[in-house]
């Protein structure tokens, strides 16, 4: 037993694209639940943005306190060093003047 298949595809039967298109389109049913299917879609959207730009401007602020926290340290640390081998590198200065500042002189 053979049996032989074949597939039309121009039969009759077969409705096109723009005919399903046009179908949906003139069902009001249909059209009501696609444009709240769009807008709920659109909404959850919107909602994951701004989610995604609070947590970036989140980020943002985090890493430029974090910035600003090293550059504090930093300076600190700095002048502390300066400080400290000042008083045990006293090379140009002698005696009690090596604890105090220098003062500019007026004229």
């Amino acid at each position: 037993m053979k049996s032989e298949m074949n597939l039309d595809l121009t039969s009759p039967e077969q409705v096109t694209l723009e005919d399903k298109v046009a179908q949906f389109k003139n069902d009001p049913e249909k059209m009501k639940e696609a444009n709240e299917f769009v807008d709920e879609l659109l909404e959850k959207a919107k909602i994951d943005a701004e989610a995604k730009a609070k947590e970036q401007d989140r980020a943002k602020a985090e890493a430029e306190a974090e910035q600003g926290m090293k550059r504090r340290i930093g300076t600190r640390a700095r002048g502390f060093i300066v400080r400290l081998f000042e008083a045990i590198c006293n090379c140009t200065h002698t005696g009690p003047a090596a604890a105090r500042p220098a003062t500019p002189s007026k004229k």
